[in-house]
């Protein structure tokens, strides 16, 4: 960022006022979106989902990337790494459309499609500070576009229509007719590069078009399939009557402005949802097709096409001053770039992070983290270096169209790892490379026979023998070490299965129930004290699981969030997170308190004990607390992020100093629990 503010030429189109203003402003960016020492560090793994970019005409060493859940990131050094800008956080907000001034190279508009929050937002310095655009207050935005001959208009579509700026956004007029309905769902604009008149609008149903600024509009979808959405709309700046239109029916080209169309052949019909139609600006010839199922390319005008990559493309965007070069914003690999124009392609992504990550784990000193939801498969990352940083594991087998929800490693194996799905359990002895389902055998335990016996286990019962268990949903795993034993559990909705042997044989564990189990706690340290949470209520154990008693809790068990587990011999409470605040019981569980001390009584969502002597930590409102006295009083730990997300804290053994911290949107944190003390 202070790049930017040293550029040629920034002075003498800027007063000096403002150059002092702006000056200061990017070191209150670098504050906002690099972390100072001893804060958190965004560590990954980087990627993920991002919906669209832009490019800055004057300085194309800048970017703008977007995501869902209303992030926003900027680079400064042509995508070798991104800052988060401190962009408005707003519920389901995806940003839908980038905009960067053609006149003024620190005014950005970003449109955000989401909810009642979603509009229009506005930043006239550089992304440090932002407001709302009030006229489009509350309307999903997905297209804005600037003319070519006249850079001080601007158009955007909107759920409302489509709306013009004649005065570099400072205002806008709706332009389409407000009655016509088929015109309110605008899903691209694109304006004639060399009459600004002109305007063309697609829609969830099929393009339109005005030729006087939207006091009259003609539809134009003679010769495209019926009820295409209408993704995007590219003109040719040197013939403007030849126009591309990409729709979930295909692509599309008109050679007369939209009178007539003719769709263009060679893509799969499995390809052919196109997010992105555009020619290469310095050969038109070359024209790229962002498809759901990959990049396609062709240098023929489009007679024939060639496959680039298999990821769905929502965004491309050119250096202006090196056409050779184009972003791609991809939906499950980030930010992407070819510098050869599409020969290759290499991922551009340190810094850019938009991943909503499952569950986290340690095995042996490799830490492992999953995402549910990663193209058609489980995305699977580890990391070597403490979690600094991430790689994704690639070209793993037997996860084909599978979405792991648990995982969990072995503390002396880095080579083992357990995980589920809601239906089924695997297991792989390679590091991940390759999983096999594992059915699990038990053996119903103890007293609670019974129970189990109720649940459809009668033959286990009557014959005393092995048999095996086809539970209907895995919801946790947990792996810890007892001496030279490791001990697996398994929470599902017919009990905790329970093995010694890394998952050899499993029994059903004696809790007296077997209803839904959900969540196991442990303490800091390897010592047998665990915590599981069921449908009924609250249990303990002493001895790694294999005895559990009953906790009285003041609360229904739906309501507890997480459970930090003190280290057994010593004289720190329990403590619970609630969506009622925190509560503290220093019996086992007999009686609880609330903390009133720091913390609100309101939903904590993540709870833990240090390795350290008696620091915990807590989550509420997405922000770090720290109590430094067992939990008796707590106040809240400093960030230079504007907006943080965590949902769950976690700290491995093998890094004691290190605190760790999943987040909603980001990926992960970290940061060194000495500098917070």
């Amino acid at each position: 960022m202070l790049v930017d503010c040293m550029k040629p030429g920034f002075i003498k189109h800027k007063t000096l006022l403002r150059n002092l203003i702006f000056f200061a402003s990017c070191y209150a960016a670098l504050g906002a979106s690099i972390p100072r020492s001893g804060d958190w560090h965004i560590s990954g793994p980087f990627g993920g989902s991002a919906t669209a970019v832009a490019v800055d005409p004057k300085h194309p060493d800048v970017a703008l990337a977007g995501a869902r859940q209303s992030l926003l990131y900027k680079t400064d050094n042509s995508g070798s790494s991104w800052n988060m800008l401190a962009f408005p956080k707003r519920t389901f907000g995806e940003v839908g459309a980038i905009l960067i001034d053609p006149l003024d190279s620190d005014h950005y508009l970003v449109g955000l499609v989401g909810t009642t929050d979603a509009g229009l937002f506005e930043s006239s310095d550089a992304g440090v500070s932002w407001k709302a655009v009030p006229t489009l207050s509350g309307f999903s935005i997905r297209a804005l576009a600037a003319s070519a001959s006249d850079p001080s208009r601007f158009v955007a579509g909107t759920t409302q229509g489509v709306y013009l700026s004649t005065n570099s956004g400072h205002t806008w007029t709706r332009i389409s007719d407000p009655g016509n309905l088929e015109m309110l769902g605008i899903t691209a604009v694109a304006i004639d590069p060399k009459n600004p008149d002109t305007i063309y609008a697609g829609t969830t149903h099929l393009p339109w078009k005005t030729t006087d600024s939207g006091r009259t509009w003609s539809s134009i979808h003679s010769g495209m399939i019926d009820d295409s959405d209408v993704f995007s709309i590219y003109i040719n700046p040197e013939s403007p009557d030849q126009v591309f239109a990409s729709a979930c029916s295909g692509i599309y080209r008109s050679a007369n402005g939209g009178e007539f169309w003719r769709k263009m052949m060679g893509i799969p019909n499995t390809h052919r949802r196109t997010h992105v139609i555009r020619q290469d600006p310095a050969d038109p010839g070359i024209i790229y097709a962002g498809t759901t199922l990959g990049l396609f390319k062709s240098i023929n005008h489009g007679v024939t096409w060639q496959q680039v990559n298999e990821e769905q493309v929502n965004s491309l965007a050119f250096d202006p001053l090196k056409p050779s070069d184009m972003y791609l914003a991809l939906e499950d690999e980030g930010v992407w770039k070819s510098n050869d124009r599409g020969r290759t392609l290499e991922p551009y992504n340190t810094g850019f992070v938009a991943r909503r990550l499952t569950a986290i784990t340690a095995a042996g000193k490799r830490l492992v983290a999953i995402q549910t939801q990663d193209g058609n498969t489980t995305g699977i990352f580890f990391s070597d270096d403490e979690g600094t940083t991430w790689a994704k594991l690639r070209h793993q087998r037997g996860l084909e169209g599978v979405h792991l929800t648990a995982i969990t490693g072995v503390p002396s194996d880095s080579k083992l790892l357990f995980a589920a799905t809601p239906r089924d359990f695997y297991k792989s002895t390679d590091g991940g490379l390759t999983w096999k389902t594992d059915p699990i055998s038990a053996i119903p335990a103890g007293s609670g026979i019974r129970y189990h016996a109720a649940k459809g286990l009668k033959a286990a019962v009557r014959t005393k023998v092995e048999r095996t268990i086809h539970p209907n949903e895995f919801h946790d795993l947990l792996s810890i070490s007892s001496g030279t034993q490791t001990v697996l559990l398994a929470s599902t909705n017919r009990g905790l299965l329970r093995s010694t042997d890394k998952g050899n044989h499993w029994a059903v564990t004696d809790t007296g129930f077997a209803d839904n189990f959900y969540d196991i706690y442990t303490s800091p340290i390897s010592d047998g004290r665990l915590v599981a949470k069921s449908t009924v209520g609250v249990y303990l154990s002493n001895d790694f699981g294999e005895n559990w008693s009953s906790i009285p809790f003041p609360f229904r068990s739906s309501e507890l969030t997480s459970f930090a587990v003190p280290p057994v011999g010593t004289s720190l409470p329990m403590l619970a997170a609630t969506i009622h605040g925190l509560y503290t019981s220093k019996d086992l569980g007999k009686t609880w308190y609330p903390v009133t001390s720091g913390l609100s009584a309101s939903t904590v969502r993540s709870v833990i004990y240090s390795a350290q002597g008696s620091v915990a930590y807590a989550v509420l409102y997405g922000q770090l607390y720290q109590s430094k006295d067992g939990g008796t009083t707590w106040s809240t730990v400093p960030s230079s992020f504007h907006s943080l997300s965590i949902r769950q804290l976690w700290q491995p053994a093998e890094s004691p100093d290190r605190l760790f911290a999943v987040t909603n949107d980001i990926g992960i944190l970290f940061r060194n629990q000495a500098i917070i003390r």
